[in-house]
């Protein structure tokens, strides 16, 4: 019952804060229904129905002298004016399968004969008759259509007014808790969701209640705290990368005048790879705060001059695709997002394969296979963050990295809309695709 509970829930704002107000108005409906209908209001007696005013006139009728009906239906016009009371000698014309209202029966003596009569163009909405002990039959008929000689409809009536008065108050308090409550927190939460590409926007506007108030004003303070750390970050990174380059290259000019030729030629290879530690690590750190120019890339030529450079080293990289595919992004950055893929795949595998597809019409596929050892299942969530490698001594050999390639490409790629994933080859090996949007849809 819970869970089905939570289910009907609405999941926004709005639609909670009215379902518990309009809870509360139907649990007020139905109180002051109950005490109404039971004359439970101290002081007040309970309301008397039209059917039981109707069943008095009766009563009253019925031991009036038949001299004194004429003077009685007069009187009784002005009691209930929503009928019309008449007596006659002979039987009414009965309606067939008609049951008499419920109200009338109970306060007429026991032995009452009550028939419901068809319409007619005296009684055009009908009504009902009642034998009486001095002769003659007593006839009530409703005078407006809607007049109520049974209680039901009076109930009726209050139901439909009570639903409407419901159904407006909901939406009255539904529009009103949209624009005034909701409205501003998904305002709110659309501009964080910009944040930090929102670097020139000014202060988001303080509106709404008071909490949601706050909460912008927790969230500008925020920002500006953020900011000012990416710009002491900038400014960080500037000075490290000039103060440790120039450090490693009076090393390097250094190294040049050891007459051991295996010492330099060990420490000529410590100094380079100090240098790639320091340019990956810095590329890294500068991702995340640099955006870079968007412009068409041919993503056909930047493949194949990719795996030419790789070819021109001495490795076995070959490139299939053909065509002209043309993605929106950073030349600089897919040409980042390669480089690191055939980095890592000819430092595990002997051939590489790259090839090129379209998976639909708004999609280009681009995949990388090696006949390396592969990635554990388990591991590949692990190596695409920062700082994770494969290898598990993290051993600086020549065959390590510094766990920053396939983070780097996952961050480019889903700059650009896309997505990375890591599959096994067979019979071995790994194949990382690159899964990009293409500028233009083919129909």
């Amino acid at each position: 019952m819970s869970g089905l509970l939570r289910r009907l829930r609405p999941d926004n704002l709005a639609g909670q804060i009215a379902m518990l107000v309009l809870a509360a108005i139907v649990l007020f409906h139905l109180v002051a229904t109950t005490i109404t209908h039971f004359g439970l209001l101290e002081g007040r007696p309970a309301p008397v129905l039209p059917g039981e005013v109707v069943a008095s006139s009766l009563i009253a009728l019925d031991v009036a002298a038949p001299s004194d009906r004429a003077a009685a239906l007069a009187a009784l016009g002005k009691t209930a004016p929503w009928v019309r009371f008449s007596v006659q000698d002979a039987r009414p014309a009965a309606k067939e399968e008609a049951s008499e209202p419920a109200t009338i029966r109970p306060p007429l003596w026991d032995d009452a004969e009550i028939i419901a009569l068809a319409r007619s163009d005296e009684r055009p909405l009908g009504g009902v008759a009642v034998a009486l002990h001095k002769g003659g039959w007593a006839v009530v008929a409703p005078i407006e259509k809607g007049a109520a000689l049974d209680h039901p409809t009076l109930w009726r009536r209050l139901l439909e007014r009570s639903v409407l008065f419901f159904f407006l108050c909901a939406a009255l308090f539904t529009a009103w808790a949209s624009r005034a409550v909701v409205a501003p927190l998904a305002r709110l939460a659309r501009e964080a969701e910009r944040f930090p590409d929102d670097q020139g926007e000014p202060h988001l506007v303080e509106q709404g209640p008071r909490e949601v108030r706050e909460l912008t004003r927790a969230l500008n303070r925020m920002q500006d705290r953020i900011h000012m750390m990416m710009a002491a970050r900038s400014q960080a990174l500037a000075a490290i990368s000039h103060d440790l380059r120039t450090i490693i290259t009076r090393i390097r000019l250094r190294t040049e005048f050891i007459g051991d030729e295996a010492l330099q030629e060990k420490m000529l290879h410590d100094v380079e790879l100090m240098d790639s530690m320091l340019y990956k690590n810095l590329q890294h750190l500068k991702g995340a705060a640099e955006a870079p120019e968007k412009s068409f890339i041919d993503l056909d030529s930047v493949l194949q001059t990719v795996s030419d450079q790789f070819a021109d080293l001495g490795h076995d990289v070959t490139y299939r695709g053909g065509g002209r595919r043309v993605i929106l992004g950073s030349l600089t950055g897919m040409q980042r997002v390669f480089n690191n893929l055939v980095e890592n795949a000819v430092t595990y595998g002997k051939t590489v394969a790259i090839t090129l597809h379209e998976p639909n019409a708004r999609l280009v596929c681009v995949e990388i296979a090696d006949d390396g050892p592969g990635i554990a299942p388990q591991d590949r969530a692990r190596m695409l963050e920062p700082f994770e490698r494969g290898d598990a001594a993290r051993n600086m050999d020549g065959h390590g990295g510094f766990g920053l390639g396939l983070s780097i490409v996952r961050s480019l790629v889903e700059e650009l809309g896309g997505g990375l994933q890591l599959l096994d080859r067979e019979p071995h090996g790994l194949i990382a695709r690159v899964t990009l949007p293409l500028a233009f849809a083919k129909e």
